[in-house]
């Protein structure tokens, strides 16, 4: 197998399994590239695609490989040259190259620190006081038709009157983003419509048509009530990633309390920074 398959197929591993499970070859210890005694390995190529723009990485990985490549070679080959300059002993380089230092440790911590506040046993505890907190409430699915004028809505309304198929007409005359879709809106529950919309879904009864146009700050609906249901918690599965997000963010917000916690923190005005730093 080439050095560029063994690549790609620790690649699809890298991503798709959790670091806690062996790899068939470590990307460490695949050679991607030599520049005399200097090994370039697939982990380098996978780093260096990590820091690409989200623009870049929508190119496929055969087509960025030779260049992310080529970029390591020359930077390996242009810092030896920094090093025969001793620039290594440069104040300004030392001073930033601490900076650099300062942030991917703290990166590195946080980056462990939330793998392990996300661990499987924080997310079901998370999911089953979901589960004990729910409380159902009733969840409505309609369909509209939105138009600009009022005079537009009263036509569709005897059009509907004369038999013509709501999701036809939803197609063809609708201007909300849900026409494509037959006007179709899913599910949904109060206090996710604007009030007037809420008000006129909750008046209809199963496969009723509101008999007037509702107008909201949209325009003019005519609003189609197809299914009423009670609410069921969501499973494990759906909202794992929202619960996911939920432990990182609140895990955040308390570290921050718990590290400014007894300290001293000053933060002097911009307008007296951007004074000193112009004058």
């Amino acid at each position: 197998m080439s050095y560029f398959k063994t690549f790609l197929t620790s690649l699809k591993l890298f991503i798709l399994l959790s670091t806690s499970l062996a790899l068939a070859e470590n990307p460490k210890n695949i050679i991607a590239a030599n520049v005399n005694e200097h090994i370039i390995t697939a982990q380098d190529v996978l780093d260096a695609y990590g820091r690409l723009p989200a623009k870049l990485k929508e190119k496929p990985l055969p087509e960025l490989y030779p260049n992310i490549i080529n970029e390591l070679i020359n930077q390996h080959l242009i810092t030896e040259q920094a090093y025969k300059e001793k620039l290594d002993l440069n104040k300004t380089v030392i001073d930033q190259i601490k900076k650099n230092k300062d942030q991917i440790l703290a990166r590195f911590w946080i980056n462990n620190f939330l793998l392990n506040q996300t661990k499987r046993e924080n997310i079901e505890l998370f999911y089953n006081n979901y589960l004990k907190a729910f409380k159902s409430s009733k969840e409505f699915n309609a369909s509209h038709i939105l138009v600009k004028e009022e005079q537009q809505a009263l036509e569709i309304l005897k059009k509907l009157e004369n038999k013509a198929k709501f999701s036809e007409l939803a197609k063809t005359q609708s201007i909300g983003p849900s026409g494509k879709n037959e006007g179709k809106l899913g599910w949904f529950t109060s206090g996710q419509m604007v009030k007037e919309f809420e008000k006129a879904v909750f008046s209809l009864k199963k496969g009723e048509i509101t008999k007037k146009p509702v107008k909201t700050k949209f325009g003019f609906h005519i609003i189609l009530l197809n299914e009423v249901r009670n609410s069921k918690p969501k499973k494990l599965s759906e909202i794992q990633q929202n619960i996911i997000n939920r432990i990182k963010k609140n895990s955040l917000s308390n570290l921050e309390k718990k590290l400014r916690k007894n300290r001293k923190i000053i933060i002097n005005d911009f307008k007296d920074v951007a004074q000193k730093v112009n004058n």
